[in-house]
Order: structure tokens, then C-alpha cells, then sequence
């Protein structure tokens, strides 16, 4: 198992590592995410206000999850420059982990569903005209063309549609451009989201397509491709990780503000989808930095470390996928806000029931997913190892466990 120890952050980064603390920050992500999409109760006290302006914020665990595969797929391609196969294993093993999941639920959707009555069959079925699309990875376009989120299950595919494009045309990119040139670009990307959400808002384009296009969303991806690229310069994250932490308890002081301004985190209002978005990616990145830099024993590090977290951001791809339908399972048949209890005026106390339900529900879904299906793709991984051009400085037997903030054995 290769590794850098914590202490040697100033050198720069190399693939074929892994930061366990990453596993934890997909969790964060995925839980966010959830609890947005599972809050169906309406505050009805002053108890409840904050508790809601926290939960709807959830919406921005897809930026973290932007930021995350900026980094590592950014991390994963430079690193393989000049070696071969460079662009076959990036690809065969990328399709390997989307590929099958994704394309089970789009097949189910358009081809199964169809054939039994159920209560939405109509609406679905006059999305199965767009279905190429979906099949496409394109899906993110045609739902802001509309623009409507049109399918209970399959809205959720915009966020993945903007992640296989950047799959898509990053190699290429890394490809082709030095490291400095490529740090270039991200900054160059970084700008031209936050211009053109701001056009966007000025021409009165939907807020729906601003959130869902591409050319919106790039930024929180280019931020985490910048790390990656100056965490392999010849000091690595050291002069990132002295910033990290008052950049983001700064970034997280404004988009608190915002919120109390704006009343509440709503991704559609203007100023969110201008400003805003810029603020949670910059803020996302410095997490990412200050988790990759934490001392192995620190609060952050224990935190991340946690086998909840860790467990969420293992299944975090098919819990994705198989919350939302899930989630209205439980509401429509099992325990719906009219059946929740409440202490005093608040229904939150019903919430919380609805959240576990929900969230149990989904992950024990996760869990036969992975087991039965999804890694079984991944162990043809194999076929398609990942040979840095760069050489490792150093190597550790591989029974060795890293701690936290320790790099180790790589995950592509």
C-alpha cells in the first residue's frame, strides 16, 4: 500500500493514493442530499424555521460531490499522462462504476415500468418520448429545455448527465495541456459559470436550466480540479491548507448571511443562482482541502473517519439513485405528513420518524445493490489498472492500515 505520511503534505501529490477522509465527505454529501429531498413536513412554529433554512440547504450536497470528482478524476488523469492505456482505463473503468446501476434504472423505467399500471404511468410515459436523452447522459439539457423536473425517478439523473460529460471531454483536456496551462483553464471555468448564471439570470432563462446546464454547474468541478493541480506542484497542498480553514469559515459566513437575507437557501432565487453557487463551491473546497490536510487525531479527521460517514459515502452512488422513489414509497403508502406526530404545533418529531424510515429504507436497498450487483462490475477493474506515469517515492507493506490524514491505496 503506497503512502505519504501527514507530515510530508508539503510534497506534492501523486495518484495511486487515497484519502480515507474522502470516504467521510461523500457521506456528508449523500446525507445532504437526502435529508433535502426527504423534508416533507411545513414549519409551523418558530422551532421549526431554523431547523427548515438548515435542511433546505441540502440541495448543495451535489456541489460537494462536484468538487469531490473534480479532484479525484482530475488527481486520477494527470498522473496517468504519458503512460499507456491512459485513455482506456479512464474510461472502461469509469463506465464500469456508472454504467451498470445507471443504465438498470433508466432500463426500468423506460422498458419495465411502462408495462404495469401504477399511478404515475401517464406523465411517465410522455417522458419516454425524450427518453434518448436519458439514455445519453444528456438528460440535464432536455429537463431544462422543458424546463420541468418531469419523472419522480429519473430527475435525479441531471447532476450524473453533468458528471459524464465532464467525464467525457476532461481527459482530453488533461491530455493535452501542462499542468499550468490546466490551472489556467480551471480558474478560466471558474469565472465563466459564475458570467454565465449572471446572463443567465439578466436574459430571464429559467432557473430551472440554470441550475441543471452544464456550463452553470462547472465551477464547483473546476474547484476541485484546481486543488488537485496545485496539490502537484512542488510544495503540495501546504500553502492551500493554510487557508483552508479561515476561507471556509469565511465562505460559511456569507452563504449564512445570504440565507438569513434571502430568507432561507433557495437554489432558484437569483442571487443564489449567481453569487451563491460561487460561494458553496468556494466553500466546499476549502472543506476539501482542510479534510485532505487534517491531522490524523483532530476533530475533523475523527469526524470524517466515523463509520456512519463512511458507510454513506460507500453507497452513496445507489443511494443517490434510489432515494427519491424510495422516499415516495414511504410518504405515499407508509407514513405520510398527514400521519405524523407532533409536540405541540410542530409535526417535526414526525420528521425525524420519516427520516429514518426513509433513509433505512434506502440504505438497505444500497446495500443489496452493491452486494448483488454493482461490485461485481467493479472487480473487472482489474483489467484496467491505472499506471501513473509518475513513480511513488515510497512504498509500505500493504497489510499496513494509514490512519487518518494519511494517504493510501488508491480507489479509481
Amino acid at each position: 500500500m503506497q503512502s505519504l505520511s501527514a507530515n510530508r503534505l508539503s510534497e506534492p501529490l501523486r495518484s495511486g493514493v487515497h484519502f480515507p477522509v474522502l470516504d467521510g465527505l461523500r457521506g456528508v454529501a449523500i446525507l445532504l442530499v437526502m435529508l433535502f429531498h426527504q423534508t416533507v413536513f411545513r414549519e409551523s412554529t418558530l422551532v421549526d424555521r431554523p431547523i427548515t433554512f438548515l435542511l433546505y440547504g441540502g440541495w448543495s450536497g451535489v456541489d460537494l460531490f462536484f468538487v469531490l470528482s473534480g479532484f479525484l478524476i482530475t488527481g486520477i488523469l494527470y498522473d496517468a499522462k504519458g503512460s499507456e492505456g491512459y485513455f482506456r482505463n479512464f474510461y472502461a473503468r469509469r463506465m464500469l462504476r456508472i454504467f451498470p446501476l445507471y443504465y438498470a434504472v433508466v432500463f426500468l423505467c423506460f422498458v419495465v415500468l411502462p408495462q404495469f399500471p401504477h399511478p404515475h404511468r401517464a406523465e411517465w410515459e410522455a417522458v419516454g418520448g425524450d427518453a434518448a436523452w436519458y439514455w445519453l447522459y444528456l438528460s440535464n439539457f432536455i429537463i431544462g429545455e422543458y424546463p420541468v423536473f418531469r419523472h419522480g425517478i429519473l430527475d435525479i439523473s441531471w447532476s450524473l448527465a453533468i458528471e459524464e460529460q465532464f467525464y467525457l471531454l476532461w481527459p482530453l483536456v488533461v491530455f493535452a495541456l501542462a499542468r499550468r496551462h490546466l490551472m489556467q483553464v480551471c480558474v478560466g471555468l471558474i469565472v465563466f459559470a459564475l458570467v454565465w448564471r449572471v446572463g443567465a439570470v439578466l436574459m430571464d432563462v429559467s432557473v430551472i436550466a440554470t441550475y441543471v446546464y452544464t456550463p452553470a454547474r462547472v465551477d464547483a468541478l473546476a474547484v476541485g480540479a484546481l486543488i488537485a493541480l496545485w496539490g502537484r506542484g512542488e510544495e503540495g497542498l501546504q500553502p492551500l491548507a493554510r487557508w483552508a480553514r479561515p476561507v471556509a469559515i469565511g465562505a460559511g459566513a456569507v452563504i449564512l448571511a445570504l440565507g438569513v437575507v434571502l430568507g432561507g437557501l433557495d437554489p432558484f432565487h437569483p442571487v443564489m443562482q449567481t453569487a451563491g453557487y460561487s460561494v458553496f463551491a468556494l466553500f466546499f473546497g476549502a472543506v476539501l482541502v482542510a479534510a485532505v490536510s487534517a491531522a490524523p487525531g483532530s476533530r475533523l479527521a475523527r469526524v470524517l473517519d466515523t463509520g456512519v460517514l463512511r458507510t454513506f459515502g460507500k453507497y452513496s452512488y445507489a443511494l443517490y439513485l434510489f432515494h427519491l422513489p424510495l422516499r415516495a414509497v414511504i410518504r405515499d403508502a407508509v407514513y405520510g405528513p398527514r400521519e405524523f406526530w407532533q409536540i405541540g404545533a410542530s409535526t417535526f418529531p414526525g420528521q425525524v420518524v420519516f427520516f429514518v424510515l426513509s433513509t433505512a429504507l434506502t440504505l438497505a436497498v444500497a446495500w443489496l445493490s452493491w452486494h448483488l450487483f454493482e461490485k461485481h462490475f467493479l472487480e473487472l477493474k482489474r483489467y484496467f489498472v491505472h499506471r501513473p506515469a509518475r513513480a511513488p517515492r515510497e512504498a509500505q507493506p500493504a497489510e499496513e492500515r494509514v490512519p487518518v490524514g494519511v494517504l493510501h491505496k488508491a480507489v479509481g
